[in-house]
C-alpha cells in the first residue's frame, strides 16, 4: 500500500502591508534610541506649539485668530516634526547604505517610502492629537467645519512628507539638512503670512501651500464661507503633495555619491 507524502509548504511572502509595517516598526525604534533625532521629531515641535499658545493666547479671540494660530502650530509641528525629520532620515539611512540593502530585497519602492515616511507622519499626527486637546482645554474655540480642518491637516502633513522625500535627493548628509530645508520652509511660511496679511493677491496666493493651507483653515473655523476659493486651496494642496513625490520617483538616490 502507497502512502501519499505531502508536497512540502511553501512560506507565504509578508504582502505589501506586512512590509510597510516590518520596515516602519524598525524605522520607529531607529527614532527612539536616537536621542539627536527623537529631540528634533518629538520634543521641540511641542515644546515650540506651547510657546506659541503661551504667548498668542490673548489675541486667540474669533474664527480667524484661532485660524491662524492652528495654522501656525501646524505649520511648526509639521515642518520640523515631519519635513525636517523626513528630510534628514532620509539622507542618513542613504548614507549608511541602509536603503540600498531594502532595495535589494522583495520591498518594491513605493513601499520602502511608505514604510519610512508612515511612522513619522504618524508620530506628528499623534503629537497634533494631543496639542489639539491641550489647546481645547485651554479655551480655544473648536473648528466650525471639523472635517474641513481634518482634510487641511493630513493633507499637510503629507505633503511635508513628500517633500521631505524630494529634498533629500539635494541633501548629502544630516547635518546638510538644516541648509537644503530652508527654501521650503521659507515659502510655506511666508506664503501663509502672505495670505493671511495681503487681500491684493488671494487668488494667486491661495495656489501656494501656505495659502492654501491658510484658506482651509479659515473656512474650517467658519471665518469664511466654504466657496469655490476653498475647493481650489484642496486642489492646491493636494498638487503640492503629488508634484514632489512624482518628482522625487524620477530622481530618487538609494546609495551615496
Amino acid at each position: 500500500m502507497t502512502t501519499l507524502t505531502e508536497a512540502p509548504s511553501t512560506p507565504r511572502r509578508p504582502s505589501a502591508a506586512g512590509r510597510i509595517t516590518s520596515i516602519a516598526l524598525m524605522e520607529l525604534r531607529i527614532i527612539f534610541r536616537n536621542k539627536t533625532v527623537l529631540l528634533g521629531a518629538v520634543l521641540m515641535p511641542i515644546a515650540m506649539a506651547v510657546y506659541l499658545f503661551y504667548f498668542g493666547a490673548e489675541q486667540m479671540v474669533g474664527p480667524s485668530a484661532n485660524a491662524v494660530m492652528a495654522g501656525l502650530t501646524l505649520m511648526i509641528v509639521a515642518l520640523l516634526g515631519v519635513y525636517l525629520t523626513a528630510t534628514t532620515t532620509m539622507a542618513t539611512r542613504r548614507e549608511e547604505l541602509f536603503l540600498k540593502r531594502l532595495r535589494s530585497g522583495e520591498s518594491s519602492d513605493t513601499v520602502i517610502w511608505l514604510g519610512m515616511l508612515a511612522p513619522i507622519v504618524a508620530l506628528v499626527a499623534g503629537q497634533l492629537a494631543v496639542i489639539a486637546v491641550g489647546f481645547g482645554t485651554a479655551g480655544m474655540d473648536a473648528p466650525a467645519r471639523p472635517l474641513v480642518v481634518l482634510g487641511a491637516v493630513l493633507g499637510f502633513l503629507a505633503l511635508c512628507a513628500t517633500a521631505g522625500m524630494l529634498t533629500s535627493i539635494y541633501t548629502p548628509s544630516a547635518a546638510a539638512a538644516q541648509i537644503t530645508t530652508l527654501p521650503f520652509l521659507a515659502v510655506v511660511i511666508g506664503t501663509f503670512f502672505w495670505t493671511a496679511f495681503d487681500d491684493g493677491f488671494e487668488a494667486l496666493s491661495r495656489l501656494t501651500p501656505g495659502g492654501a493651507l491658510h484658506n482651509l483653515l479659515m473656512a474650517g473655523w467658519g471665518a469664511t464661507d466654504l466657496d469655490p476659493s476653498v475647493a481650489g486651496a484642496a486642489v492646491a494642496l493636494l498638487a503640492w503633495t503629488v508634484l514632489p513625490y512624482l518628482a522625487a520617483t524620477k530622481r530618487f538616490r538609494w546609495e551615496k555619491r
